[in-house]
């Protein structure tokens, strides 16, 4: 009776270890056969290519094809930083592109070795050594901040309304990006300005200020012409007007 419950015994594991070698055999089928050797990455403007692929590869089960793409589909990245999350197409069975998608900042104020980068809440998200080209975050000015700026940390300001101009300014240039402008300043009373090269544009305060903004995006291009020099008045715009006052130097 014992032989026999050996003999059953010695089949089970004989049975286990052929089950234990087939699955390891799959294994390593599918680690080699989709091992990823090729990362495009597209979206990205502050982050280079090598830093996106550092940041998939930050699971080594990621080095896989297919499971970059399963753990790295909508994946949402929580560090500080211009990255807000990324998404894996798979292209060939070694190769895949990375989708970055970037936070979303208002103003950017240089402090220090650097320049820091928030959104809409006045929280800092990111700092950079130098500007990117390209970007369509505006520099400001003016601010009166009164803490440093520190990763994670929200800017303490007097006049926290600044943000919320600096988001309705993102917002349109969104829509239109020519309507970014070499900087922005806010005066003592929180009003705003913007400057494109030889031409100052007067935005006032809050009140009416998306309607200044939509007026100024249909004259941009010729306020960009470089035949222009000197101040655009939509202080006091409040779209009553027929026409902008415009003050040439």
């Amino acid at each position: 009776m014992s032989k026999r419950r050996s003999r059953a015994a010695r089949r089970r594991l004989l049975k286990l270890l052929a089950a234990l070698l087939i699955l390891t055999a799959i294994a390593v089928f599918f680690l080699m056969t989709f091992r990823l050797k090729t990362v495009l990455v597209k979206g990205n403007l502050h982050n280079t290519p090598d830093s996106v692929t550092e940041l998939l590869l930050e699971r080594p089960i990621a080095e896989n094809t297919v499971l970059a793409k399963l753990f790295n589909t909508n994946r949402k990245i929580e560090d500080p930083g211009f990255i807000d999350s990324i998404n894996v197409e798979i292209l060939d069975r070694d190769k895949i592109r990375v989708y970055v998608t970037e936070r979303t900042f208002v103003g950017c104020i240089p402090a220090g070795a650097f320049w820091w980068y928030f959104d809409a809440s006045g929280k800092v998200l990111a700092q950079a050594s130098d500007r990117t080209p390209g970007e369509n975050v505006p520099s400001v000015e003016g601010l009166d901040i009164r803490n440093d700026p520190q990763l994670g940390s929200y800017l303490s300001v007097l006049n926290t309304k600044v943000f919320s101009m600096l988001a309705m300014l993102r917002a349109r240039i969104d829509l239109n990006p020519d309507v970014m402008p070499d900087k922005v300043v806010f005066d003592e009373g929180g009003a705003m300005s913007l400057y494109y090269g030889d031409v100052l544009v007067l935005l006032g305060t809050g009140e009416k200020l998306e309607l200044r903004l939509k007026e100024l995006s249909g004259v941009i291009d010729e306020l960009k012409s470089g035949s222009y020099k000197g101040t655009l008045h939509l202080e006091t715009y409040d779209g009553s007007q027929t026409g902008l006052i415009f003050d040439a130097a």
